[in-house]
């Protein structure tokens, strides 16, 4: 299921996620914040996925109404919007003067984030939340671009591209804990694969060139693959910027 930052009423939306929003009134029954709601939300998501995320949910996990919380937050496609920027704030902007390690370590925490909290996977990048988290993740970016001196037209389709890389590694390494299960299966096929078609190793040379090679990094080959394709794709995409730059 695919959720989308930036919905809701405009106006309302971002006075929350800047903090403008007129505070709520308090009663005996409305005893919590918008921090709290915010907080409570991110913590069902981490441990039921996006779709656990109901006003309902939240106002039992604080010993609320669900009718209380709309005195906060305007509804469900607000309270997603705020959750995507609250969750940004983790990362913070890198101080390292080299470009090329403050990028790799901007992809690399970017990653990170999004395994802590994989949810904030299934929220489309189509419409931005345009809160100041997110906000400060995209500009530490295109600072460090800047200070690579790559011009600025080229600087879009770099973001991204790591961007992109960035998320699908965090999709990988999140489905990258192979099983008794998953070996087994791999075992059989592979054995089953040689009988079928023992011609395969002559006809698809590179593919098993790359798994033999694969085979011999450790115990759990797979891991390490997908950490190498991640760091890999990353220093390509650099390796680009370097030559771009002025």
């Amino acid at each position: 299921m695919t959720e989308y930052a930036g919905q809701g009423e405009a106006k309302r939306t971002l006075e929350l996620l800047w903090g403008k929003a007129a505070p709520a009134r308090r009663g005996p029954n409305q005893r919590t914040s918008v921090d709290e709601i915010v907080a409570t939300a991110i913590a069902i998501a981490d441990r039921d996925g996006i779709a656990g995320v109901t006003m309902r949910a939240v106002g039992r996990d604080l010993d609320r109404t669900a009718m209380s919380l709309y005195t906060y937050v305007p509804g469900r496609e607000e309270l997603i919007t705020l959750m995507y920027d609250r969750a940004h704030a983790e990362l913070k902007t890198s101080s390292t003067k080299d470009w090329r390690k403050a990028a790799t370590k901007w992809s690399v925490e970017l990653r990170d984030l999004y395994v802590r909290h994989p949810w904030l996977l299934e929220v489309s990048q189509a419409r931005p939340a345009f809160g100041p988290h997110e906000q400060d993740v995209l500009e530490s970016l295109l600072r460090i671009l800047a200070r690579a001196e790559l011009a600025i037209e080229h600087r879009p389709s770099v973001t991204s591209a790591l961007y992109g890389i960035v998320r699908e590694a965090a999709k990988q390494k999140l489905m990258g804990v192979v099983s008794e299960q998953d070996r087994a299966w791999w075992a059989e096929r592979a054995k089953v694969l040689q009988e079928v078609a023992p011609d395969f190793a002559d006809r698809f040379p590179e593919s098993t060139a790359i798994a033999q090679h694969q085979a011999k990094t450790g115990p759990d080959p797979w891991r390490q693959a997908a950490e190498e394709a991640f760091s890999g794709a990353v220093s390509l995409v650099l390796d680009g910027v370097g030559l771009r730059s002025k």
